[in-house]
């Protein structure tokens, strides 16, 4: 069997540490392409999570916390769910922003009135 007979697909599973880069794939990936094998990278992680963070995800989100909330006394879930608004109307946009599709939005977000913040920065 050749390398260029069999194709190789790299999968970074979802649930990894989303705040760093997993290089992991794309080294695989690029070293098997140099060496002839047809080889593709595809970061599962990072389509969960693109997937959750929007507005309907959030609301399926706010769907099964509404169910599990006799359940649990969390704090912050009864804040998610109490502000649940403010978080519908910025998780898109702040998405964008951390794409770098949307550089404007750098100010708003430093100045810490435009995100909603949990119960831990209460104090």
């Amino acid at each position: 069997m050749t390398a260029a007979s069999f194709k190789v697909l790299s999968l970074i599973p979802p649930m990894t540490q989303l705040n760093t880069p997993y290089p992991s794939t794309a080294y695989l990936t690029g070293f098997l392409r140099s060496r002839g094998v047809a080889a593709v990278q595809d970061d599962l992680a990072l389509r969960l999570v693109l997937r959750l963070f929007t507005r309907a995800g959030l609301q399926r989100l706010q769907d099964a916390a509404r169910a599990s909330i006799q359940k649990a006394e969390s704090v912050s879930l009864r804040h998610f769910l109490g502000h649940f608004e403010r978080y519908a109307a910025t998780i898109e946009p702040t998405v964008a922003f951390l794409q770098g599709r949307d550089p404007t939005l750098a100010h708003r977000i430093n100045a810490r009135g435009y995100l909603p913040e949990g119960p831990r920065f209460a104090t």
